[in-house]
């Protein structure tokens, strides 16, 4: 039996994260404004620095919740990170990725 390729129609795909509630959510929480809120999700990744401000955690706990951890005999992490570039010495800088794991603690 032959088998042939087709188009898959239908596949919304949302390049950049946008949630209307969330960021109004975060604005009123953090006194930022709108703006700046979502500049800061324009790219799905935060700094420490910026995942900090917005949740209101301690920039040592965010690093904790980035850190692998084994449960269950699985290495896991609370918080995903990605290094997006490299400089001339390691990796880059750390960023917390945005993904239902962040989103978690961006919401609560």
């Amino acid at each position: 039996m032959e088998e042939k390729l087709g188009l898959i129609t239908g596949i919304e795909c949302k390049f950049v994260k946008t949630d209307p509630s969330l960021i109004e959510s975060l604005a009123n929480r953090t006194g930022m404004t709108t703006d700046k809120i979502k500049g800061m999700m324009r790219y799905n990744i935060f700094t420490v620095n910026q995942f900090s401000q917005l949740t209101g955690k301690a920039i040592s706990t965010i690093t904790n919740l980035t850190r692998p951890i084994y449960r269950n005999g699985v290495l896991v992490a609370d918080l995903d990170v990605c290094f997006p570039f490299e400089d001339n010495v390691s990796l880059g800088p750390k960023y917390v990725v945005r993904n239902e794991k962040a989103e978690k603690y961006l919401k609560a």
